[in-house]
This record gives C-alpha cells, sequence and structure tokens, in this order.
C-alpha cells in the first residue's frame, strides 16, 4: 500500500472523483505529444465509457473482477443503481477499503481461475495494479511479495437465478483462466464483457492470442476494440485483434459481445 493508491481510493465515489479523473487526464497530454502513434490507447477510456453509458440500464446486474481500487466499480453502480453487482478482490488491504466504499457490494477475497484451491499471489509493492497470479514483468525482485490466496471458480460463487448483464474483467493476464472458470454464466447469461488483453501479459500465463481469440469464437461471441464498438465498426478478425497487440497498440482493453444474427 502507498499514499497514493491511498488517495486515489478515498477519492473514489466521492464528488472529486470526475475532476481527480480529468485531471489525471490532462497530466497524460505530454505523453500523448510525444506519442501520435498511441492515439487510439489515450482515447480507449474515452471510448468504453461511451459503450457502457449507452449499454448499461439502471436494472442490470454486473461483476467486476480485478477490481483494484474500484473506479469501475463505482462506474457501475453510478449507471446501474438499482443492480446486484460482485466484487473480485484478491488484496486483503484493498478489499477492506472495498467494503467501506461499496458496502452493498457482494465482493469476495480471492482470485479467479478454472481450478479453486490455495495459489501463490505476486503483489506489487510499488505498482500493486500489476499484481497477479505469475510475477509480473514489470515488477523487480525487490518490490514483489508473494501471498498464499483462495482462488475460486467463477460459475461456483455466483447464484445459477442471478442473470448477469456486464463483466469487467483486468487480472494481468490471467483473463483466460478466470473466463474458463466461468463458461456455465457465459453460456447462460450472453454478459458483454471487458476484458484487458496484451500480449506480454498473455505469454506471462503460457497463453496467445490464438486461445484468446478461440475461446470467445467458440462461445458466439465477436471481439471489439472500444472505438470500434462505440462507433458501430465491425468486429475484428482474427488477424485483425493480433494486429491491435502489436505496438503501435490499438487497445489494451476490448470488449467481447455475443453475435446474434
Amino acid at each position: 500500500m502507498n499514499f497514493k493508491e491511498y488517495l486515489a481510493h478515498r477519492l473514489i465515489r466521492t464528488p472529486l472523483e470526475g475532476p481527480a479523473m480529468q485531471l489525471r487526464s490532462l497530466k497524460g497530454i505530454p505523453q500523448r505529444l510525444k506519442h501520435p502513434e498511441l492515439k487510439g490507447i489515450y482515447q480507449e477510456g474515452a471510448a468504453i465509457d461511451r459503450v457502457l453509458k449507452r449499454f448499461l440500464q439502471p436494472q442490470m446486474n454486473c461483476i467486476d473482477i480485478g477490481v483494484h481500487l474500484g473506479s469501475m466499480l463505482s462506474f457501475i453502480y453510478r449507471h446501474a443503481p438499482q443492480g446486484r453487482h460482485f466484487a473480485i478482490e484478491p488484496i486483503s488491504y484493498k478489499c477492506e477499503w472495498l467494503r467501506q466504499k461499496f458496502p452493498e457490494a457482494q465482493l469476495f477475497e480471492a482470485a479467479l481461475s478454472d481450478t479453486p484451491g490455495e495459489v501463490d499471489f505476486y503483489i506489487d509493492t510499488k505498482q500493486s495494479g500489476f499484481s497477479g497470479l505469475q510475477a509480473g514483468q514489470h515488477s523487480s525482485a525487490d518490490t514483489m511479495t508473494v501471498l498464499k490466496v483462495q482462488c475460486l471458480r467463477l460459475d461456483d460463487i455466483i447464484p445459477p437465478e442471478v442473470s448477469i448483464d456486464f463483466i469487467k474483467i483486468d487480472v494481468e493476464g490471467a483473463e483466460l483462466a478466470a473466463l474458463s472458470g466461468g463458461t456455465q454464466l457465459l453460456d447462460r447469461c450472453q454478459p458483454l464483457i471487458l476484458f484487458e488483453c496484451a500480449k506480454r501479459s498473455l505469454n506471462n500465463h503460457g497463453k496467445t492470442p490464438q486461445e484468446m481469440y478461440d475461446f470467445f469464437q467458440s462461445r458466439g461471441y465477436q471481439i471489439f476494440i472500444p472505438q470500434a464498438l462505440a462507433t458501430g465498426q465491425a468486429a475484428l478478425t482474427f488477424d485483425r485483434f493480433t494486429q491491435a497487440l502489436e505496438y503501435p497498440f490499438q487497445a489494451f482493453n476490448f470488449f467481447a459481445q455475443k453475435h446474434h444474427g
């Protein structure tokens, strides 16, 4: 835990959350000017917001996997205030903060995978957002702490009578294993999914872009860059998906939407 994280946590779900996000965006202007080839990445957050503001309805039920400090969960509660929301976060001090900020959420202090049990979880004490089930490639040995955490399956923790409309998942390369533990839920509810995906993170977990793409294709999902879904453009072919993962990156987060038709 560090002071910067603590301050960010305190601002979430307060009137200062919006201005703080705008200030953070302004601070990124020098980087945007330095790397115009990454224009899509810098516009990604705004595109995600546009898609979700259009999609989310007050009564929808959502899952936030890898909650971190709770900014997405805060967004969910603003736009789906009547829904039943589930939050999964393995780091204990973050769970304490989240219980204070979101007492109405059903919070699981755990990691997710396709196999339940106790697992090693690698916490980056300097940049905890890079923590995960494998040591992050952004991390160094002197900032790494390894703890045992409970690992659960998504299908085992979401009641079968609850219909899920939206899932956000950001678990540093373990997305495929986590979603593989929730295939019954995906097939039953067909939720919109926002997932982080980077080639380096997939490699760190022994997975490939082909496996990620095939997982969604086999369940009848199409994959979109946020900007494309926000503006009604076509879904990604596999070649375009892999291209989006190469520099200059087109996205770090993608939407998977069930194809009907």
